[in-house]
């Protein structure tokens, strides 16, 4: 009798001992739900508790983030790639399987134990930790599968929240819900809006044709002006590849341009276009509207401020060419 107590409270000792060794699914799930994305920021409290351990019952995602990076290198959209993750991460929390998996941010700014863990050195880096796999604080090696690189992830990047869940499902199998991303789309007071913002454009123009003022040619000069400063700038292609107009160094200063062949900000293209706009301006003024002026002196001085203004625009041109590309020019005079 006294041996069966004895291994009765042996066996008692050491469940209790395995369920403390746990991780807290509880207090894990109740991280989630105060994020706003879904996405639990890995602090190094985090860490210990819900990571590091011989095993786990969930597998934790990890997306590895440095704000200088992402600022610096506005062309590795970490912006962007950081939302599609929150996506992911929301439908797998709203999904069947929402304690199978959860989704962790490891920035380093709050931490740099997750970076040192797995020796990361590169943005972007995704990894999923599976629950078997034991982590200490020694180097954690995980196999290239467990990796979501852009050497290895196949689709255009930055990757959608498709591409996430299609990589935690296809290692965990857990199902995630349908991807909610928000839209003006799906408000319901869209179709009202535009049906009335539709009425208004064409009361408005009307009442500007009759008017009469689009009859006249200055405004149709301006317009064509401004479609060409808005072209010469690169407009487009700052809209269309999501250029920012400005980022910040590493001593958190303005930086307004890129040397050499990093890229093109949006106030850099902006402002080769008004040189632009300046040096044809300036041509126009001297060679169109100067010579109509009765006075001669002031003839002659505006000539010879629009020949300024034009020469100094040209130079400027050519000082930020020889800043992006590195050559020299040679005036020869």
């Amino acid at each position: 009798m006294t041996v069966r107590m004895l291994l009765l409270l042996v066996v008692a000792s050491l469940s209790l001992c395995g369920a403390l060794a746990q991780p807290n699914v509880a207090g894990l799930s109740a991280l989630r739900q105060q994020s706003r994305d879904r996405v639990i920021t890995l602090t190094d409290e985090v860490l210990s508790e819900f990571i590091m351990g011989r095993s786990r019952p969930y597998s934790a995602v990890i997306y590895y983030s440095a704000q200088q990076v992402s600022e610096g290198n506005p062309s590795l959209k970490l912006d962007e790639l950081r939302r599609e993750y929150a996506y992911a991460a929301k439908a797998f929390a709203a999904g069947p399987d929402a304690d199978k998996v959860f989704f962790f941010e490891a920035a380093l700014e709050v931490t740099q134990k997750p970076f040192a863990m797995l020796q990361v050195n590169s943005l972007p880096y995704v990894v999923r930790i599976p629950g078997s796999q034991a982590v200490a604080q020694a180097t954690l090696e995980l196999p290239k599968a467990d990796k979501m690189l852009p050497e290895n992830t196949k689709g255009a990047y930055p990757w959608p929240a498709e591409t996430f869940v299609a990589f935690v499902s296809g290692r965990t199998g857990a199902a995630a819900a349908e991807i909610d991303r928000p839209s003006i789309y799906k408000s319901p007071f869209f179709p009202p809006v535009i049906f009335g913002g539709v009425l208004t454009a064409a009361y408005l123009g009307y009442k500007v044709y009759a008017l009469g003022a689009l009859r006249h040619s200055a405004i149709w000069a301006v317009l064509s002006l401004a479609v060409f400063w808005f072209s010469a700038s690169g407009g487009m292609y700052n809209i269309i590849r999501g250029m920012p107009f400005f980022i910040r160094d590493r001593n958190g200063r303005l930086q307004f341009f890129l040397t050499s062949r990093q890229g093109q900000l949006g106030a850099e293209g902006f402002m080769l276009g008004t040189l632009y706009l300046m040096v044809g301006g300036s041509l126009a003024f001297v060679t169109y509207l100067a010579p109509r002026i009765s006075s001669s002196r002031i003839r002659d001085s505006c000539s010879l401020v629009g020949a300024l203004i034009a020469a100094s625009s040209m130079y400027q041109t050519f000082k930020l060419w020889n800043l992006k590309t590195g050559y020299k020019h040679v005036s020869y005079f």
